[in-house]
């Protein structure tokens, strides 16, 4: 098996839905499996919309373990040379899981590869600070200091030889983490702006008090890990 594809899910089964046609409908040419890691949702697609998707596999959590947690659980049990970790909204419009894996194999000491993220308008969606944004202008390949969690392609060993996501974040920052993680250990992070995929942003998740209480949280621990170790 070349790639496993890894989603996790909340909450958002017509999210989860219209990504995985858009996999399938574009993806060819290269043998992937995808594996779906819910945490614990209220809101599941039925039994049967799944099975049309060859390949597919469900892990149901009892629980809420968290983004990082959760994309842990699906590395583990994926066979993939590489993992393409990918958000429930985004959508495929081109063979992007082929173009990733080329390209992937072409660049040495490779931490993440990463595609240019689009709006829904097709506009380019960028992420970071202002300054930070200008690393991502431009159409030729280059080295980033961060990539975003929305789209992350990675050698399968890799994740695991730095034992992936930190489960100590719950969600937030988890990207932000692992990126530096992969810097320090002298993995290059990737990003392709010819490659490009939808990413409807926020889609996946509800802006609420408890949220942003829990990236405060996030963001402290990752500031003490890296900066006041």
């Amino acid at each position: 098996m070349k790639v496993s594809v890894i989603l996790v899910h909340y909450n958002t089964p017509d999210l989860l839905l219209d990504c995985l046609n858009s996999l399938y409908a574009f993806s060819h040419d290269i043998s992937f499996e995808v594996i779906v890691v819910d945490n614990a949702s209220q809101k599941r697609p039925k039994p049967d919309m799944l099975l049309s998707f060859h390949g597919l596999m469900w892990i149901q959590n009892e629980d809420n373990k968290g983004f990082g947690t959760a994309n842990n659980q699906g590395v583990e049990k994926a066979t993939g040379n590489y993992v393409f970790l990918l958000n429930t909204d985004t959508r495929l419009t081109s063979n992007l899981v082929k173009a990733l894996y080329d390209k992937a194999g072409s660049i040495d000491d490779l931490g993440i590869l990463a595609p240019r993220l689009l709006n829904q308008d097709m506009s380019v969606q960028f992420y970071g600070s202002i300054f930070g944004r200008l690393q991502y202008v431009g159409e030729n390949d280059r080295k980033v200091s961060f990539i975003s969690g929305a789209a992350m392609f990675i050698k399968r060993e890799v994740y695991q030889a730095v034992c992936g996501f930190d489960p100590a974040y719950f969600f937030y920052n988890e990207d932000l983490d692992l990126c530096a993680t992969l810097k320090r250990k002298g993995y290059k992070l990737i990003y392709s702006p010819s490659l490009t995929l939808i990413h409807l942003g926020g889609g996946s998740t509800k802006p609420s008090k408890a949220l942003k209480k829990q990236a405060l949280k996030s963001s402290w621990y990752y500031l003490k890990k890296h900066f006041f170790r």
